[in-house]
């Protein structure tokens, strides 16, 4: 139990990075650059994808001692996949169905995708005993 508090906290940390080099690039890109919210969701949860996988492989969940980019990169990336998917419907419905601003619905969805992408992270693509 300990191992996985100290896992998740180290997650959490990351996943702070993340949120700040994500939401900053998130903000410039609606309110600076006009960019549509579904566009730059997409592209930054692809740069922060590749962000969190070398922070999480190297410092979270270590599978193996040198990081690698083969298996576990496609399984962290399908996974990620999934999760901007969910992400991506959510926000979309949300904002469709309330009228809410997109860069505040964003902001409330962030936990509920920390979670999900904890978990594929813990027990799929970067379990350790692949």
């Amino acid at each position: 139990m300990h191992k996985l508090s100290v896992e998740f906290s180290k997650f959490t940390v990351v996943g702070v990075l993340n949120f700040v080099f994500t939401f900053v690039l998130f903000y410039i890109s609606v309110k600076v650059l006009s960019i549509n919210y579904l566009i730059a969701l997409m592209a930054v949860s692809l740069l922060g994808m590749l962000f969190t996988y070398s922070l999480n492989y190297l410092w979270v969940f270590k599978p193996e001692q040198k990081i690698s980019f083969k298996g576990r990169l496609l399984r962290y990336i399908l996974s990620g996949m999934l999760s901007i998917s969910l992400n991506l419907w959510l926000l979309e419905y949300l904002v469709v169905r309330t009228k809410f601003d997109p860069f505040y619905v964003q902001t409330a969805l962030i936990p509920l995708i920390v979670i999900f992408n904890f978990c594929t992270s813990k027990f799929w693509s970067l379990r350790q005993n692949m």
